[in-house]
């Protein structure tokens, strides 16, 4: 069993774009996500960010991690909260904006469990 750390970024969109997909070499592979943060870099304007969990697909919903939640402006929302996000075996997250300015930044730290 190897262990390694992953992270990703992407400038988030009104577009639904995948920020990130567990590995998935194996269907006992693993991603626990420890920190999934979005930033307004906009010094003005709040934007919403909409935050979904697919299954290895890509395309069935498992689970929305946010729902148009507001991001004030200047600011950042950790969307793991306090606590853990696992992913299973390819299961991907994808991201959207409201805005489609790109004023939002996510930024992914995981853990990646390979067999």
């Amino acid at each position: 069993m190897a262990e390694a750390f992953n992270t990703a970024s992407i400038a988030v969109t009104s577009s639904e774009q995948l920020l990130y997909t567990a590995p998935s070499a194996d269907a006992a592979d693993v991603a626990i996500i420890i920190s999934l943060r979005v930033t307004n870099i906009d010094g003005a304007a709040d934007d919403t960010v909409t935050c979904t969990i697919y299954q290895s697909d890509g395309t069935t919903k498992k689970a929305e991690i946010a729902h148009t939640m507001t991001v004030p402006a200047d600011s950042s929302l950790e969307l793991a909260g306090t606590s853990k996000l696992v992913l299973e075996s390819g299961e991907q997250i994808k991201i959207t904006g409201g805005a489609a300015s790109g004023d939002l930044e996510a930024y992914l730290s995981a853990l990646e469990i390979t067999v």
